[in-house]
């Protein structure tokens, strides 16, 4: 049993890749709530049969969880406060999560925000051992990249950082997000687009088969990477 919690204060940090991309499709099973009102979600992304809520509905999603093994609960970052001040009035609520993801790069804003959805964290009483600090969009050394987050958990012990959970940055969440398309469905179709290139008389034909050849060399690599990140963080 595993339920999980991806959020941030910070918009655009990657929350919702991290639960479409990162998530969903290793715990198949699970219910994947949307806290979220005004930005993306995982439907956005071609997530199938996500629920939403607003921050203020805890109690309808204590009731969901007690029905569900796994859970993946993204909660947008315009929901937060309101999600955590009404968690509060229900005794043990917030203890249903076994687990506090926040995604977190390297614009100082960005970080800074992160840092203060740890100390919010902390001062409702959850755990060092249940929140992590997961660096998204890395081009080489998380360490390098996000000195600040590795020296804050260091120094406060409000968090974790799993040595190795690094999500690095690559163009395929763009091409993805676009297509609203999840890694399956683009590596899944058993269909080898070299080959239909070559084969191609029509040359626009050939030169989209030669993208879409791109595209999934591109994404094997990046799949392996959250394959790996999900065995260390929830595996």
């Amino acid at each position: 049993m595993s339920k999980i919690a991806i959020i941030n204060y910070s918009g655009s940090v990657g929350k919702t890749v991290a639960a479409a991309h990162l998530f969903a499709p290793r715990m198949p099973d699970a219910l994947f709530i949307a806290v979220e009102t005004i930005n993306q979600s995982a439907a956005d992304l071609g997530v199938k049969n996500v629920e939403k809520l607003r921050g203020n509905n805890v109690g309808d999603l204590i009731e969901k969880l007690v029905f569900a093994d796994d859970a993946i609960i993204d909660i947008g970052a315009s929901n937060i406060e309101t999600f955590l001040e009404t968690a509060s009035r229900y005794a043990g609520a917030i203890e249903e999560i076994d687990l506090f993801v926040i995604p977190v790069t390297s614009e100082q804003k960005a970080w800074q925000e992160s840092l203060k959805t740890v100390e919010a964290l902390a001062a409702v009483g959850i755990a060092k051992d249940k929140i992590i600090l997961l660096p998204n969009r890395i081009e080489r050394n998380a360490e390098e990249e996000i000195p600040a987050i590795f020296k804050y958990v260091e120094k406060s012990k409000k968090a974790r950082i799993v040595k190795g959970a690094y999500i690095y940055n690559s163009e395929i969440y763009g091409y993805l997000s676009h297509k609203k398309i999840s890694f399956d469905d683009l590596l899944n179709d058993n269909l080898d687009y070299r080959q239909l290139a070559r084969d191609e008389k029509d040359e626009e034909k050939a030169k989209e088969y030669a993208k879409m050849y791109r595209w999934t060399k591109m994404a094997i690599p990046v799949r392996n990477n959250l394959d790996d990140v999900y065995s260390l963080i929830a595996g």
